[in-house]
């Protein structure tokens, strides 16, 4: 007999359980168990785009905007890495989320994806975010875009935000922008 017992989602992963790792994710399991399924199907996205793409978005979805923080955030990581159309929807959505932990993860990861738009709503919560480390987030995922959309945000963090990290990630920021 092991010594520790595997968890369900370390079960499914290991029998390579796409359909089970989806069904877990919005099931009435605990939302540790919800949340570590839903970070962990990325892993099979060859197989999810093959057989269980609308399932898996289906469920990712709905986890997105699951009562439990941790399910949200891996719901929005998944959604990122699988790379599907709506995954800026998603994360924009995150932005606004009222946990900052989640705002954290969802501006983190916007900086994957280029654009106008994201820039403006990275600017805006860097701006006004009340959470130091969701505007350190912004900053930093400004700079990982590389387009001007936020550069009047960075400029501004970096001469007056009240915190020393964010002022820091600002100008980190500039920089790699080249400004």
């Amino acid at each position: 007999m092991p010594l520790f017992k595997k968890s369900r989602v370390e079960q499914l992963v290991k029998a390579k359980d796409v359909a089970g790792l989806i069904a877990l994710i919005t099931g009435p399991d605990p939302a540790r168990e919800r949340a570590d399924a839903a970070h962990e199907l990325p892993r099979f996205a060859e197989e999810i785009e093959a057989r269980h793409r609308d399932a898996a978005h289906a469920a990712l979805t709905r986890a997105a905007q699951d009562p439990d923080a941790e399910v949200r955030s891996s719901a929005l990581f998944a959604l990122s890495e699988l790379g599907w159309d709506d995954a800026v929807e998603h994360l924009l959505a995150g932005a606004k989320d009222s946990e900052w932990v989640v705002r954290m993860f969802a501006v983190t990861m916007l900086g994957r994806f280029p654009g106008e738009r994201v820039a403006s709503v990275l600017g805006t919560v860097l701006a006004d975010d009340p959470e130091g480390m969701v505007r350190e987030a912004s900053a930093s995922a400004l700079g990982d875009l590389g387009v001007p959309g936020g550069l009047e945000s960075l400029r501004r963090a970096a001469e007056e935000d009240p915190d020393r990290e964010v002022r820091k990630a600002a100008e980190s920021a500039l920089k790699r922008l080249g400004k």
